[in-house]
């Protein structure tokens, strides 16, 4: 059984795309569960160890640094970005039970949902259905400790879909497995200045 090491992110990472950092994670996530075959669950697959240099066993990278080149004579998870969209709950986002405090600041807050495609590369059919299962197990039993780790209000393993051949330099299946995901984005406005009581319009006035 895998055990999850329970990344945490920064102060910085917080600063970042959560996308991009949800990329990253699903690949250190699967990185650490191929490295070590007592983590792989499926038999067929513990000779696929994962290391940084060319002669892993298996590719696992993001949609923008894979290299199809590594991929011709190796299986690989490939981890694309989907779209994200706003899912708005409230009228101009304003937080509900407390919108505004003590010193008259405005807290906001709306919502995005996403989804990631996990595409399982192999020159065997069989290999990509079992590498499809094998992601699937791993996000889904550890989909809470995703959701702490990186602030997301849900996680969770949407669709195994339908195997299919990948036409490149050489011939691959690939089975896609997708994830989708919901977080909150929050905000204070702060006052800076009183408020204004009224607004004069005599200096634009000639």
């Amino acid at each position: 059984m895998t055990q999850y090491g329970g990344t945490t992110i920064s102060s910085l990472a917080s600063m970042l795309q959560r996308r991009y950092l949800i990329t990253g994670i699903l690949r250190e996530v699967l990185t650490a569960h191929f490295s070590q075959p007592n983590n792989i669950e499926a038999p067929e697959l513990r000779q696929l160890l994962w290391n940084e240099g060319n002669d892993t066993g298996i590719v696992v990278e993001s949609y923008s640094r894979w290299r199809p080149e590594l991929t011709e004579k190796r299986p690989a998870i490939v981890i694309k970005p989907n779209r994200i969209a706003n899912d708005r709950r409230a009228i101009g986002d304003r937080r509900q039970g407390q919108p505004i405090d003590r010193q008259g600041n405005s807290g906001f807050e709306t919502f995005w949902v996403g989804s990631h495609t996990l595409f399982c590369l192999s020159r065997n059919g069989v290999q990509a259905e079992y590498l499809a299962s094998e992601v699937q197990r791993e996000l889904t039993e550890f989909s809470l400790e995703l959701c702490k780790s990186i602030r997301l209000l849900r996680f969770s393993v949407t669709e195994i879909g339908e195997p299919g051949k990948l036409e490149e330099a050489t011939e691959n299946w690939v089975t896609p497995v997708t994830v989708g995901y919901g977080y909150a984005e929050t905000w204070k406005v702060r006052q800076q200045a009183p408020r204004l009581k009224h607004v004069s319009l005599s200096h634009l006035i000639e």
